[in-house]
């Protein structure tokens, strides 16, 4: 069963009309493009994947990475950007990441934060 929550949030998106709804729905694939334009980076360890029906993708780390939950660790630690560990949903060597949540001047800095711990995973790797 639904929460009562999730109720009232579809009872909302119901009144506020298709044009409210799709806003969010574009808001969300621009959101989604710009997180795989940094994941793209991993790529030479495997795809992206994730997003179709999901609000999040999943990417390979490199396979010298540190351990997932290290990653996640560090990149919440020293460039305060959270995503979760491959390992906690059965994809060890992974990370996922959310691309939903954040007004677009925050996921812009999110996504800018996430870029450079990126990149200095690969370049340490």
């Amino acid at each position: 069963c639904p929460s009562t929550l999730s109720q009232k949030v579809a009872l909302g998106a119901l009144e506020a009309g298709r044009e409210w709804v799709q806003d969010k729905v574009d808001g969300l694939v621009a959101h989604q493009n710009a997180m795989k334009d940094v994941l793209k980076q991993l790529q030479p360890w495997g795809e992206v994947w994730g997003g179709s029906g999901a609000i999040y993708l999943m990417s390979k780390l490199p396979n010298n990475a540190p351990h997932d939950t290290q990653v996640v660790d560090r990149l919440a630690g020293e460039y305060g950007v959270c995503v979760i560990p491959g390992s906690a949903c059965g994809a060890p060597g992974f990370i996922r990441v959310c691309y939903a949540n954040l007004e677009p001047v925050a996921y812009e800095e999110a996504i800018s934060r996430l870029d450079a711990g990126l990149k200095n995973l690969i370049k340490n790797c």
